[in-house]
């Protein structure tokens, strides 16, 4: 895997908490290479990520899969581009 693609595009299923959905979510978008397209009223949520390198991809999974409130985050598709 070359460290310097010219396109990474994801997408995750994640479980937020839902005492404090709204909080996670704006966190989640503050990333500037993430967007939730989908959310359910059970706390799940479609991320999908879109970085114009794999190392500024995995720094937003990272973060994200990391964010207090974020109890599961499963990859669902991945394509790159030299």
């Amino acid at each position: 895997m070359n460290d310097e693609t010219d396109l990474f595009i994801s997408s995750h299923i994640a479980r937020i908490s839902p005492d404090n959905f709204e909080k996670v979510l704006a966190d989640i978008l503050k990333h500037p290479f993430a967007d939730v397209p989908l959310v359910d009223d059970k706390g799940k949520v479609v991320i999908l990520i879109d970085a114009p390198t794999s190392r500024d991809a995995v720094s937003t999974i990272d973060s994200i899969r990391t964010t207090e409130g974020v109890y599961s985050f499963s990859p669902v598709y991945q394509h790159e581009e030299a």
